[in-house]
Parts: C-alpha cells; structure tokens; sequence
C-alpha cells in the first residue's frame, strides 16, 4: 500500500506508527515537474535536528517553493552584504510562516510597507529601507525611519518598529547578525513614540443607528462582537462546536444553565484558553444562525458567523466602514476600483470608530454593570488587569450618573447626621426613660464613608 506522505518520511528500521517518537531525521523526497529529483536528510540539510512531524512538513514546505522558484542551493548572500530586505524575508519565511500562521497576510503588507519606507541617508540621499545594508542601519537609521512613519499616526510607527525589533532580535538568536541597532549594551536607544490611548465607545442612540445601517449577517457579528468582547479574527473562526450548552432536539433549541463560548488558545491572541458566557441577547443571535437554509442545524465543524452553508468569511471590512458611514448620515461613495473616494475617506476618519472598539464598549458595559474587573479581564482574554484597566473606558452619562448617586447618598448621610445632632439636643427619650437617639458613633462611622 503506497503512504501519501507528501515527500516527508523517515529511512530507519522503526514501524511508521512510531515515526513521531524515534529520533531518526526526516528526509524529503520531492521532483518538481520537469525537474531533478531531491532526495536528502533535513537535519544534514538545514544543519539542526527537525523533531516533530509538523515542523518537518514547514521546512520541507519551504525548500520545495525554493526549488520551484529555482533559488533553491544559491549561495546565501554575505553578512556584511545582507540587506534589511533581505532579512525581513528570511524572517517571513523561517519564523512567521510556520509560528504565526493566522497572520501571514497581514505580516506580508507590514513587510512591503517597511521594505518600500525612503529613509535619509547622511548624504541626503533617500533610500528605501529594504535596501539598505544591515551594516548601515544604527539608531539614528530607526529614527528617521520612524519620524517618516509617523506620518500615518504614532500606532502604525510603533507597529512597525516593534516588528523590526522582533526581527532583529530573531536575526541575533540565529546568529545572522551580531547585535541590534535597536540596543546599545544592554540599554534601549530607541524609544518607541508615546500613544494617546483610545476610548471610543458608543455614543447615545449610535448603536440603534449602526445596527440599522448593516446588513443581516454584519448586524449578528456587531451584536456578537458587543455581547461577548471578542477579536474579529476570534469571531469568523468560532465554530459550533466552540458553543457549549447549546441543545437541539425535534429542530428546538434549548441551552443549558451555564452555557458559554470556549475559544482554545490556538484561537486567542495569548494562546491560553478562554470561556465567555453567552448570554441571552447572544443566544437569540446563535438560535437564529444555527440552522442552515434547507433548515437542518450546521456540522460542528462549521463556521457560527461564515456563510449561509457554514463556510468561513475572511473578513468584511468594506461592509463595516459602509454601514458606520450611513449610521452616520453620509452616503459611502467609491472610485472605478471599488475604493472609498476620498471624501468617504475623511468622513470615515472623522467618525473614527473602528471594530475593535465593539470590543471596548463590551467590556466597559460589564464594567458599568457592576461585573468584577478580574472577571473582565478573563472574559477579555488580557495577560493581567493592569491592562484591562487601561483598555476599559466610560461615557459620559455613565460617569454623571455616578456622580449622581454619589451627591444623592452625599445628601442622605447629611440628613441622617442632621437628625443625630437634634436628637442630642433634645434629649428625646421613650416614655420608659430610655433614649431612643441614633447611635452617634455608628453615624460618624457611616460618615467616614464618603
């Protein structure tokens, strides 16, 4: 019987059951069409041993787009010659494509976006980033670099400079290059720029106004992005099977007592577990979109917010600045290429409300209602409150509302400590001779309250 193994196997004596637990290599047998055949041990090839099935797979991955390409054995360009482009490839290669699979996409346009980046060299000439000598770059490099990013909003300069970092300091572990331009000893030389932090949230009636101006199935996920806290990416890849205490019999759905949302850390931006409980706004959402259009309930394996057959969306980011756009009374307009126009532009960033504050509004509304700050930061998926309590934000009314009861229960002890000071002078007795006056200590300890 022929193995489909896709060219990755082992050449030893041990059953194939076992391949994952012997320490033998992995060897990669593979002939692109019209090509040389390539047969040769992955630990001989790459110089290290290739434990797990998994990563021989990405490896081998990486070597067949290589042959494909026809780089694959060209000598590997000299240290001192090595360029910013050059590393930032490798790095996308060697480390994002197999460690950071969810976000490849999004690291390859942060890649291009510093690559193309002109920076001033000393002689005024502008060169962009990616061809630069890696000899070259030193801090003053970096901070020009990001006083040109800056031009795009501090965040995107911060991003882009902790990326470089994350790869220099990869480069430095895999011994491509020696130090950091980022360090000098052990001491940081390039501060990253000071962010405002963000608040936004919801303001009055503009939830009623943004749920209106979505479609159906943008409306769900805006309601579910509220309801629970969630990331965007953790939104499209929820599954049915991730809906716990959800029950479906005769084609009704019932729900246990304690029914949640459990998102595994393969999932979650912290790569730990996390639970949300669904409650009831969510749970008429989830009854709404548990059954497919012949009527029968989706696979577990299918995706809650994906198509009408369970299928997963990518994204929907163009539906999203649409609907903020009318919610907010301008029509969006587009150019020949499906753009916003630069009018829709403006007004978009003018209105400045992004998905992820859906996420902020979640939390400061369970804030609001009392919910315990540690238990937001659990349901939020934060590493530690610190940060759950930089993130939450509250609004304008419920700030005067608690000011609010604060002038109210202010007024109640004055009136209560009115009433002791009469009650002193008075002498107010019952008729057995006992005095029936409030106890002045308890009082001025209730006092010390506000």
């Amino acid at each position: 019987m022929r193995h489909a193994n896709g060219g990755i196997r082992k050449i030893c004596g041990c059953p194939r059951r076992g391949w994952s637990k012997c320490k033998h290599p992995w060897h990669l047998n593979f002939k692109p069409k019209g090509g040389k055949s390539y047969r040769f041990s992955l630990d001989a090839h790459l110089n290290k041993h290739v434990d797990s099935k998994t990563d021989a797979e990405a490896e081998a991955a990486l070597i067949k787009a290589a042959i494909k390409a026809g780089t694959f054995g060209a000598a590997a360009p000299q240290l001192e010659n090595l360029t910013v482009g050059q590393l930032l490839d490798t790095y996308y290669a060697r480390y994002v494509q197999s460690e950071r699979k969810d976000s490849v996409r999004n690291v390859a346009y942060q890649i291009a976006k510093i690559k193309r980046t002109d920076v001033e060299r000393l002689d005024g000439r502008l060169q962009s980033l990616g061809e630069w000598r890696m000899a070259d770059v030193t801090a003053d490099t970096l901070d020009r670099f990001k006083e040109t990013r800056r031009n795009r909003g501090p965040v995107t300069a911060n991003r882009d400079l902790a990326f470089l970092s994350a790869c220099f300091n990869w480069a430095i572990r895999k011994r491509h290059i020696k130090e950091s331009p980022f360090k000098l000893g052990s001491e940081t030389i390039v501060k990253l720029s000071k962010e405002h932090p963000r608040t936004r949230r919801l303001h009055d009636d503009e939830e009623a106004a943004l749920l209106a101006a979505c479609g159906p199935h943008l409306r769900s996920v805006v309601e579910a992005a509220i309801e629970t806290g969630c990331r965007k990416g953790e939104i499209l890849t929820l599954q049915w099977k991730q809906v716990e205490g959800m029950r479906i019999e005769d084609d009704t759905v019932t729900w246990a007592p304690k029914a949640e949302l459990f998102l595994p850390f393969c999932k979650t931006k912290t790569k730990t577990d996390r639970r949300i409980p669904i409650s009831t706004r969510l749970k008429a959402i989830l009854e709404m979109r548990r059954f497919d259009p012949a009527g029968q309930p989706h696979a577990a394996d299918r995706y809650v917010f994906g198509t009408d057959i369970g299928g997963r969306l990518l994204g929907f980011e163009r539906a999203w600045h649409a609907a903020v756009l009318r919610a907010h009374g301008h029509t969006p307009t587009r150019t020949s290429t499906a753009n916003l126009t630069p009018e829709s532009r403006a007004a978009l960033k003018s209105i400045a409300l992004h998905f992820h504050d859906l996420r902020r509004e979640a939390g400061s509304r369970w804030m609001d209602g009392g919910v315990p700050i540690a238990t937001i930061q659990r349901w939020l998926g934060h590493s530690n409150v610190s940060q759950t309590s930089t993130y939450l934000a509250g609004t304008q009314t419920s700030e005067h509302d608690a000011l609010a009861r604060y002038e109210a229960r202010r007024a109640t002890l004055q009136r209560l400590a009115t009433d002791v000071e009469r009650g002193v002078q008075t002498g107010a007795q019952t008729a057995g001779g006992h005095d029936t006056r409030p106890n002045k200590t308890a009082a001025g300890r209730e006092l010390g309250v506000m």
